[in-house]
């Protein structure tokens, strides 16, 4: 039992890790994109809440929902 407690803290610290790196790139893409010029400010903004936060965060929470279901 122990053991399948360390595999799944193992799992969901992975997946919040390439959740923080996905929102960081996109967010760095998306202030690239505004100071270029392709994109306002506003833009850039939804951008990245739709494409940057809410897929990780999503996918947190069904981990999340996951658990507490077993």
């Amino acid at each position: 039992m122990r053991g399948n407690s360390q595999g799944q803290w193992r799992l969901e610290t992975y997946a919040l890790a390439i959740a923080m790196l996905w929102m960081l790139a996109l967010q760095l893409i998306c202030v690239v994109l505004w100071d270029s010029g392709w994109l306002t400010r506003q833009a850039a903004l939804v951008h990245w809440l739709l494409v940057g936060v809410l897929p990780p965060a999503l996918s947190l929470w069904q981990t999340e929902t996951c658990r507490s279901e077993a």
